[in-house]
């Protein structure tokens, strides 16, 4: 006896009756025009001209983006390790035949007046202070997610983007998605209903995708300024394992929710129209497999409260599990796809298809006689008979890359003036519900977030 309802298999069949079933088409989705030459001038009239700090793993992918876009041009580089000042100008060269000034100093390119904007991608515990610095500095900034180290950061942020009327734009791509924005526009539109939960689960299983990520083998204190990378961490001799795999050190980073849930977060606050923070989140996990010296768990579970929302996030390097975020409504389900190239779009029509089950409790001729009566209500009647809508897929065109989507807004807005895609306020608010998993991680109890106070609670 069925107790759940009809699978969607089940409807499909059973509404069969009702009139032809829909074929499934894919969609290809639009990606936004990028204008008369693809060409965003700087005050000069040039390209943006952009000084990029920190060339390590995610850094170099961000600038070889960068550097190809015909909007953006690299005056200098900057790396606390010297080798990655090779690795610059590799990724120049190789798309410009160009090369690149480089320094340990990200003051430097502060101050170095052909520059109109940094780009950083360093270890989160550096974020704070080379935004604040860009910004008191006149340079508009792209920073890496998640935005902040530490809650307080983020409030110091953006006082800084506000009192210097500087552009911020935080880099966690989905807010520049195409296939996140076709999801917001068809929640928008009703398209399934009423939408008061959100999932999504993400699951590597390898060392690669735990962080157990081989350090240069050149590394010492005389090509690497160990003292400035430590910043405000507490000091420690140099270490090629903590300098390789700082997301795995609370000193530095912030784990599965920094490296993983605010991608997540991302598109679900930018579909959702959040703007502010969870009210609520209660983490479960533990460190079960990676037992290396690390400080993070290696598989988080968190449920967060928002007003008429609940998300649940798991994440785990324990397990391969594709990423999929998946928008639960009353009247279907859009499925958005970690593989970076398509989202679908299941409908659900909120009704029974046959006589409910609970009438497998009447006598027998009872049963019989409102199973009668209940077909001869709602069984199409000739001429009647609609389509059944089937399962829509959404596919990326060509050659479309949100990473490349994200960096092109952020120099049009240097350029234009508009405001960022993913401003500080927006990384902000995500950046709390990371600070606010680990947080009842480490507490052990549930994370309240306090507006006024601006802080976390247990």
């Amino acid at each position: 006896m069925k107790r759940n309802g009809v699978s969607r298999r089940d409807f499909m069949r059973t509404s069969a009756g009702a009139g032809m079933t829909l074929a499934a088409k894919p969609f290809l989705l639009e990606a936004q025009p990028r204008g008369e030459g693809g060409q965003a001038m700087a005050p000069s009239g040039g390209p943006v001209r952009f000084g990029m700090v920190g060339i390590g793993m995610e850094g170099s992918g961000v600038l070889d983006t960068s550097v190809r876009l015909p909007n953006a041009e690299c005056v200098a580089a900057c790396d606390l390790y010297d080798g990655r000042h090779t690795l610059a100008n590799e990724i120049i060269s190789g798309a410009t035949g160009k090369t690149v000034p480089t320094t340990r100093r990200y003051q430097d390119l502060l101050d170095n007046k052909e520059i109109d904007c940094i780009v950083a991608a360093v270890p989160d515990h550096w974020h704070k202070q080379i935004i604040v610095d860009s910004c008191n500095a006149g340079k508009d900034v792209y920073c890496e997610k998640p935005m902040t180290h530490k809650v307080e950061e983020g409030f110091e942020i953006i006082d800084a983007a506000q009192r210097n009327n500087r552009i911020v734009q935080i880099g966690s791509q989905r807010r520049s998605s195409i296939n996140f924005a076709r999801a917001k526009q068809l929640i928008s539109q009703g398209a399934i209903g009423e939408v008061h939960y959100v999932q999504a689960i993400l699951g590597r299983n390898s060392p690669c995708g735990a962080w157990v990520y081989p350090p240069p083998p050149d590394l010492s204190p005389e090509n690497l300024d160990w003292e400035t990378w430590l910043g405000d961490a507490p000091k420690r001799p140099f270490d090629p394992i903590r300098f390789a795999r700082w997301r795995a050190f609370r000193d530095y980073g912030e784990g599965l929710p920094g490296d993983l849930f605010v991608h997540t977060l991302t598109g679900i606050h930018y579909v959702m129209d959040l703007n502010a923070p969870p009210e609520r989140a209660q983490t479960s996990g533990g460190l079960f497999h990676w037992k290396d010296g690390r400080e993070f768990p290696d598989l988080m579970a968190t449920l967060y409260d928002y007003p008429s929302l609940r998300v649940a996030v798991l994440m785990t390097q324990n397990a391969h599990e594709d990423e999929v975020t998946q928008f639960l409504g009353t009247r279907g389900i859009i499925s958005v796809f970690g593989d970076g190239d398509h989202m679908t779009l299941a409908p659900q029509d909120d009704h029974d298809h046959d006589p409910c089950y609970y009438t497998s409790s009447y006598p027998a001729k009872m049963q019989a006689a409102y199973e009668k009566e209940w077909h001869l209500k709602h069984d199409p009647k000739p001429g009647e008979a609609r389509p059944v809508e089937a399962e829509e897929t959404y596919e990326y065109p060509p050659n479309y890359s949100e990473s490349e989507e994200h960096l092109w807004n952020f120099f049009q807005s240097v350029r234009t003036r508009q405001p960022s895609v993913e401003d500080a306020v927006f990384g902000n608010n995500t950046s709390i519900g990371c600070h606010m998993a680990n947080y009842s991680y480490f507490h052990k109890t549930a994370a309240i977030w306090d507006a006024n106070a601006r802080k976390i609670t247990g």
